[in-house]
């Protein structure tokens, strides 16, 4: 019995002579507003609590170099 092996159609792969064998993946397109923002929230949280304790202090103030 011969081994018969057919050609499978390779696709999205270009052989370039500068760079060599290509290939393109394909990623779905990110829906950016239903991300959520992880980076900074601890922080935030964080100035929140001290912004509670200190009611007086609660907003940050201009300081003048000046003086």
């Amino acid at each position: 019995s011969e081994l018969h092996l057919t050609h499978l159609q390779v696709k999205n792969v270009t052989n370039n002579p500068i760079d060599g064998k290509e290939g393109r993946i394909y990623i779905p397109d990110q829906e950016v507003s239903k991300l959520t923002l992880t980076s900074d929230i601890k922080g935030l949280k964080r100035e929140r609590r001290e912004a509670k304790k200190n009611k007086e202090h609660s907003k940050k103030q201009k300081v003048n170099p000046e003086s």
